[in-house]
């Protein structure tokens, strides 16, 4: 109960916290229709049939990325810089608790970019999210938020040790739109680079998304897809938690969490 009120309260700190910086409300609201506008204007004259999945889906995966992105190095960075990630750290109520609570706001925000993403392409562009399996593809869509929710855990002790976490975040960002195949398939991709993108949680959250909605041609292969999305980021979370708990040693003993 004392965790779930952490998280909570965590929650609905960050929510207006976040709303009241320009830069994040262009990120949530602004960002999710430029990259509405630019997949249409990629898909309009392709082959496929519902384009609009690809546009929806793509712009809207790529917005919740980007919150995520900020809620594992932006906040964490924004914090050190105010001089309140010791305080957070060394608080009575467990670190991984709090960040977990300003994940779950940002995760929450950034969803509101594939709402977004959808009214648009509606109203100026005539099309339509076509769901053909709509109980898998809501299964998909919970499994997809999970993943981006430990995988948003994974990376976050990596940033509170960093004092370039703003660097990396930039440097992150984008390389896991290509890397996941939020634009385009992977299939484009080089053969070397393939490995990377079938670690990574992301790739199948896209697959399993697309696929509920455009329709499954086998429903054994999109079994074990859904499988080994949740078998990662269970890895993810796992993996997290041993570095959380790395971290927490490492800070109390050497006290490196400051801007100096």
């Amino acid at each position: 109960m004392l965790n779930f009120k952490v998280v909570f309260s965590t929650f609905k700190l960050h929510l207006s916290q976040s709303l009241s910086r320009a830069t994040f409300r262009f990120c949530i609201i602004v960002q999710p229709l430029i990259y509405t506008f630019i997949l249409y204007m990629v898909y309009r004259e392709s082959s496929y049939t519902n384009y609009a999945n690809y546009v929806i889906l793509g712009s809207g995966l790529t917005s919740l990325w980007s919150s995520i992105c900020f809620s594992s190095a932006g906040d964490i960075e924004r914090e050190r810089y105010m001089g309140t990630l010791e305080n957070l750290v060394s608080s009575p109520s467990n670190f991984t608790t709090i960040i977990l609570g300003k994940v779950l706001a940002n995760t929450f925000l950034g969803l509101t970019g594939m709402i977004l993403s959808l009214m648009f392409t509606k109203i100026f562009f005539k099309g339509s999210l076509y769901i053909e399996h709509g109980f898998l593809f809501l299964i998909s869509f919970i499994l997809m938020i999970f993943s981006f929710i430990s995988i948003a855990l994974f990376i976050a002790p990596i940033f509170t040790l960093s004092k370039n976490a703003r660097a990396l975040m930039n440097c992150l960002e984008y390389p896991i739109f290509i890397l996941c195949g939020f634009v385009f398939p992977i299939d484009m991709l080089p053969p070397f680079i393939k490995p990377l993108s079938y670690v990574l949680s992301p790739t199948w959250a896209v697959k399993i998304l697309r696929e509920s909605s455009l329709g499954i041609d086998d429903f054994s292969t999109f079994y074990k897809k859904m499988v080994v999305l949740f078998f990662i980021s269970a890895i993810y979370l796992i993996a997290s938690k041993i570095l959380f708990s790395k971290v927490d040693k490492r800070t109390r003993i050497e006290a490196t969490l400051g801007v100096s």
